[in-house]
Order: C-alpha cells, then structure tokens, then sequence
C-alpha cells in the first residue's frame, strides 16, 4: 500500500515548479532522437554514449520518428524522465563518504566515459534541480524525481560547489526505463498520436515511478493535482 501524500501549501503544482523538468525531459528527448538519426546514418558505428543506445537501438524507427513537436509534447511529462539515481540512497551516501576523504583527489572522468558535453550538462542541470528541490521541495523531488527521502537527505547536505564534483561521479544516469523497451514504445507512440492517449501514457509513467519507489523503500503516490498540472500543456 502506498502512503498517501497529500498536497501542502508549500507545494503548488503549477508550471513555475514542471517547467524544469519539462527543459530537461526535452533537451534528453532531443539528444536520443538526434543519436537515432546519426545510427541510423552510420549503420555499423556505435556511438559515444553506448549506455544510451541500447535504449535507442531498440526503438531505432520510433527515435527516429520523433519530430520536434513530438518530442515537446511528450516532455511534458510531470515527472523527469531521466533517471539520475535519486531512488538509491547507498548512491549518495557512498559519495557523502568519498566527498569527506577525496577532498583533494584529482578530477574524475564522468562515470559512464561520456565525455560528450552536451550530455555532461544534462547531469548537471538534472543534479542541480534535485539539490534544489531536495531542499526546498522534498515533496516535490519524491513525486517528480522519484528521490527517496534518504537520498533527499543526503544530496541536501551537499554543497553547491561540490555539485560539479557529483555530477561527473555520481554513476550511471541513463532514461529512466532504460531495460525496459517496451515502457519506452508506449511513451513515442503516443507523443506522436497527443491528445488522451498521451494524458494516460503519462500517468502510467507515474504510476510506474511510485512502484519503483516503493521497491525502494521510499513510497511515493502522486498528490491530487498532479494530472492537470503535469498534462496540461500536453494537447497544445
């Protein structure tokens, strides 16, 4: 049974609070359908972000398919679609540690060997926001981010020059569903047909994130308001 989390006034389901998860969801939209169509192109080659393309070469036509407008309708979902760990508290705890000892410890290479910039700053903007609400939304993180309160803990007592140490330490961030294609076929079939099959795609997503928390230990059930809110610019 899921714990029931109902709205506060401190969290407002509104666009000032999805507009950054809408941003990251669309810029990883838009680099996976950018990597479908250089696969695509150069059959045979495998591309820098190898972690990604099993993702991307399972649904290759479908990646390819997904227009602009596709791919801004189906980021609008009212959760992030990037999986960044926040639902694993050994994760952050284990960097807690290192962060205590390594404190002069040369750089690190980006843990998955993506050294590709655009998708380092992805890590960064989706590490910033989960610092950011997991201090002042922890509500919010829970619902959106699928970050366990564990984690919120932890990654709130980082500080904000020590983000850009975590982002290139932190581990494998990847889409979220990343093994599981068929999750993903729903999600670009349906930004492609909008409308109520879009909507309920979407809610499913949310759905699934708060079964993932809950196998986590961190239960999380979507607040009222949460569908208007996360789908309301979905059939613009």
């Amino acid at each position: 049974m899921y714990e029931e989390l109902s709205p506060t006034a401190s969290l407002v389901w509104d666009q000032t609070l999805l507009a950054p998860i809408f941003e990251i969801n669309e810029r990883l939209l838009e680099r996976l359908h950018a990597e479908a169509c250089a696969s695509l192109a150069a059959r045979g080659h495998q591309s820098a972000a190898g972690a990604i393309s099993v993702l991307v070469q399972a649904l290759l036509p479908e990646w390819c398919a997904l227009d602009a407008a596709a791919q801004r309708r189906l980021a609008q979902c009212p959760y992030l679609l990037l999986d960044a760990g926040f639902a694993e508290p050994a994760r952050w705890q284990a960097v807690s540690s290192l962060a205590v000892h390594e404190a002069d410890a040369p750089r690190r290479e980006c843990a998955d060997g993506l050294l590709d910039p655009l998708w380092l700053a992805l890590r960064r903007r989706t590490l910033l926001l989960g610092w950011h609400l997991a201090r002042a939304q922890p509500l919010a993180a829970r619902v959106l981010l699928g970050m366990s309160p564990a984690s919120a803990e932890c990654i709130a007592a980082r500080r904000l020059d020590e983000l850009e140490e975590l982002a290139e330490g932190i581990g494998h961030m990847a889409p979220r569903w990343e093994r599981q294609p068929q999750i993903w076929r729903q999600l670009l079939r349906a930004g492609q047909a909008a409308g109520e099959q879009l909507r309920w795609t979407q809610l499913r997503g949310l759905q699934l994130l708060a079964v993932g928390a809950d196998q986590s230990g961190a239960p999380v059930t979507p607040v009222a308001g949460t569908r208007g809110a996360g789908t309301r610019g979905a059939t613009a």
